[in-house]
């Protein structure tokens, strides 16, 4: 409050106080007393009401305790159960949840993790796979510029993502500390660790397959291993293992002789007193096909799209790119290609054109600013594109209505801009636009990628380049390059194939491992071919023997999807069907056995120890889970804060000042009425 303020307030009350004086004391009624009573109380509401009008501010301070955050991660996935006693991990949940001091100490908030961190609710330790690495990235964003720690209740055993030291070690000032769930002993023990082959292979041919073994012993042992299918022994090696030489690998090719999924098992000789045995064999499969697909690009001027076009096409082991530039295109290329990409085309591609127009083939058309756009549009019916040559830099947008085939997993947010031609392009016919430009954050309209069949063979166009920028912004948004080479994938898949539009597409994998849900997605569309997110369908899924599983599918925003979790190693046949229009479609899969979470019967300590030592934090097995909890307490790099906030408050604000108002008010009312003033 300042001083001119204060100065307003004084004069106010002279004010006040002159007004409450000169309403009782001008024509004197009643007692000296009682004059000064209703004086006073007059006083009050008159000054009141006058600061109200004036209203000043006033300087408050309020103090706030910040504490520092425990994180408590649970491990929720099946070996949890096969390690340890689930009602003693249960319990010693609750303990740290309920003890006092750390609740005086911390905020401790708990959560669960598998493949995915939650929420916790409840414990069930049926979760398929453990992904440590993730729930510690998980952490370290969530709380990010926050003092925290974690206490994780684990075996430290994980099957899926990073090795989690690397990970805890980019952020060693959070301190990891872990309450070991399992066996921490080592027992004798052989094992095959990974198996590495490729998902497809070619008939008649030979396809590699990598068996990494390892032994944890002290003794010197020897080793067999034998790759099984259908019962005969189809390869076999002999090795030697030793407490320094404890791993090994094995190459070695099969040959494809089959067509259709084929399922091999390897398996490693058994020791004498080998505790667990489940790690000594693992299944694998490869589906074996007659050919792959050959993609042909051609491309007038060099670009990084066209590297990056390469490796994820070819991510998907069924398709072959050959790169070429206009000059050396050959009539032959082009006849045995399955589709051909046209990058950035200008008038030198009028031979191309021509000899696609003429075999009715596929295309997939990649527009730049190094291309002639007054030849596409007299050489080409889908689109007619701006007589300009400037550019400008815009960023997609997802058409959530698009309906030529399914996407899942990429959603273009924060992707960065492609250069693209300025001014408004127009697309001829029924186009389905997969992602419209973005300047600046305005939705423009202007199509950016999208589909057609309107000329006869399906084409695909795409009116920017910089591609190469979105693929590596997919790796830093997940870690891998996955979602961006489905994505390629299935503009490549869309693009090459004569198939047909039906009105209910299915989309699954010929052979899925066991511990990984079996997913099967699908899309319906109505008479008109628009996508129909109300639909009602149905899955029925089969064995040998008859049906096992039957369910709706569940729309989850822009598919059906089926999730079948509780599927038995085998082949199964599936059913898909559209009550309404009684349309249905067929298919077939294998599900390959593998217990992902059966493969360790100890905990591993080691690492989880050496995780605890770089990051400062402690290790103890869950009958000793107090001394972890002790020793957070007794650390000095935790402490509770409390922060001051100063901040200006205006009068209006102060309810009590209001009622102080009424109250006076009311009071003089019944006093004058009761004196017989009214």
């Amino acid at each position: 409050m300042t001083a001119s303020t204060g100065i307003y307030i004084i004069l106010l009350g002279i004010i006040a106080l002159g007004a409450a004086l000169f309403l009782y004391f001008y024509k004197p009624e009643r007692s000296k007393n009682l004059r000064l009573l209703l004086s006073g109380l007059r006083f009050i509401s008159v000054f009141s009401a006058l600061l109200l009008l004036l209203n000043p501010s006033f300087k408050q301070v309020s103090y706030l305790t910040i504490k520092p955050k425990l994180v408590l991660a649970v491990d929720n996935s099946a070996s949890m159960r096969l390690l340890g006693d689930t009602l003693q991990l249960k319990q010693a949940v609750r303990d740290i949840q309920n003890n006092k001091a750390l609740k005086e100490r911390f905020d401790i908030d708990t959560y669960t993790f598998s493949t995915d961190v939650a929420t916790h609710n409840s414990l069930t330790f049926d979760k398929e796979q453990t992904n440590i690495a993730k729930s510690i990235t998980t952490f370290d964003k969530v709380y990010k510029n926050q003092e925290y720690t974690t206490v994780f209740i684990t075996d430290g055993n994980t099957n899926l993502g990073a090795n989690y030291r690397y990970v805890a070690k980019q952020s060693a000032d959070v301190a990891r500390n872990f309450i070991v769930v399992g066996d921490t002993a080592a027992y004798e023990d052989l094992r095959i660790d990974q198996v590495n082959v490729n998902r497809y292979a070619f008939i008649n041919n030979q396809f590699p397959v990598e068996v990494n073994a390892s032994y944890l012993g002290t003794n010197t042992v020897d080793a067999k291993v034998n790759v099984y299918t259908k019962g005969r022994v189809v390869h076999s090696a002999r090795t030697t293992f030793s407490e320094t030489e404890n791993t090994h690998q094995f190459s070695f090719y099969l040959n494809a002789e089959t067509r259709g999924v084929q399922t091999y098992s390897v398996v490693i000789n058994e020791l004498p007193e080998e505790q667990n045995t489940t790690n000594n064999s693992k299944s694998f499969a490869t589906e074996v096909i007659d050919q792959r697909s050959e993609i042909l690009v051609v491309y007038g001027v060099l670009h990084p799209d066209l590297g990056v076009l390469k490796k994820s096409i070819e991510s998907n082991e069924l398709r072959e790119v050959k790169l070429q530039s206009i000059e050396k295109v050959t009539d032959e290329m082009l006849n045995t290609s399955d589709l051909v990409i046209l990058f950035q085309p200008d008038t030198s591609f009028s031979n191309i054109y021509e000899q696609l127009n003429a075999s009715n083939k596929n295309r997939f058309t990649i527009v730049g600013l190094d291309s002639n756009l007054s030849f596409l549009n007299n050489v080409q019916n889908t689109f007619i594109l701006p007589r300009s040559r400037q550019s400008e830099a815009v960023q997609p947008l997802l058409n959530t209505s698009f309906s030529a085939f399914q996407l899942n997993g990429i959603a273009f947010r924060n992707y960065p801009p492609l250069e693209s031609i300025f001014g408004e392009i127009t697309l001829s016919g029924a186009s389905d636009v997969l992602l419209y430009q973005r300047i600046n954050g305005v939705e423009t309209g202007n199509p950016l990628l999208g589909v057609t069949e309107i000329s006869g063979p399906r084409e695909v166009f795409l009116f920017g380049t910089g591609i190469f920028q979105w693929r590596s912004q997919t790796y830093l948004d997940q870690g891998d390059f996955e979602a961006f080479d489905t994505f390629i994938d299935k503009l490549i898949q869309y693009s090459a194939s004569d198939q047909k539009r039906t009105r209910l597409d299915v989309d699954y994998e010929r052979f899925y491992y066991g511990g990984i849900s079996t997913v099967i997605t699908a899309q319906y569309f109505d008479k008109n071919y628009v996508f129909d997110p109300g639909a009602q369908l149905q899955i029925q899924v089969f064995d040998q023997e008859g049906l096992v599983y039957e369910s709706p599918m569940v729309f989850n925003g822009s598919t059906y999807e089926a999730q079948l979790t509780s599927l038995e190693p085998g082949d199964y046949t599936f059913e898909v069907r559209a009550s309404a229009d009684n349309l249905t479609v067929e298919g077939s899969f294998t599900s390959i056995p593998y217990a992902i979470e059966e493969q360790n019967l100890n905990a591993d300590y080691a690492t989880m120890q050496i995780v605890s030592e770089e990051t400062g934090g402690q290790i103890q097995t869950i009958d000793k889970a107090n001394e972890v909890i002790d020793s957070i307490l007794e650390s000095s790099k935790y402490s509770i804060v409390e922060r001051a906030i100063e901040k200006n408050v205006p009068l209006i604000d102060f309810t009590w000042l209001l009622i102080l108002i009424v109250v006076s008010l009311t009071t003089e009312w019944f006093i004058r009425k009761y004196n017989g003033l009214i």
